[in-house]
């Protein structure tokens, strides 16, 4: 028979990794987002910002997760270098994914939009991340912040392949 302390010290371990999985499913859970309905893009609304509808109407404003892409004109403020083009090519993957998407909330940010990856269905296996490719096209950079994304990992070779190849913004000399 195993000593009364060993079964205690397991049981322990068992209750702390369960409190801890409550805690982050918790904190991860956005219950204004489902991960199993399609999500319809109505607008790109930027180089990295889409607003997406749920069968049900409701509408959110989704960012990109783990990019910035230049800056559209704002007014009188001058867009940045490359934006109109980062915002077509996201425009493109819409189109091309029939503006059904996977969107993968990551969490929000202090202006409250949802800060997700967004994918969609490719031909075959093959989910194509939006990030990606705007990052391999050099349309976006990573975004150097808190906050670390599912497919960081793929995000950074792609982001690599565009400075190799400098593309985009990566082309420029500053």
């Amino acid at each position: 028979m195993k000593p009364l302390w060993r079964t205690a010290i397991i049981l322990t371990a068992i209750a702390g990794a369960i409190i801890t999985a409550t805690l982050i499913f918790q904190r991860t859970n956005q219950p204004s987002i489902a991960l199993t309905e399609e999500w319809i893009a109505t607008q790109v609304a930027g180089g990295d910002s889409i607003i997406v509808r749920q069968i049900d109407g409701s509408q959110i404003e989704v960012e990109l997760c783990g990019i910035d892409a230049p800056e559209l004109k704002q007014g009188e403020t001058p867009g940045q270098p490359l934006a109109n083009e980062a915002k077509q090519k996201l425009q493109l993957l819409v189109t091309a994914a029939d503006k059904q998407l996977m969107v993968i909330p990551v969490e929000k940010d202090n202006k409250g939009l949802t800060v997700a990856e967004v994918m969609a269905y490719g031909k075959g296996e093959t989910d194509i991340s939006f990030q990606e490719e705007l990052l391999k096209d050099g349309l976006a950079k990573m975004r150097k912040s808190g906050m670390e994304c599912p497919n960081h990992l793929a995000f950074e070779q792609a982001q690599k392949i565009a400075k190799a190849s400098k593309v985009g913004v990566w082309s420029q000399s500053n």
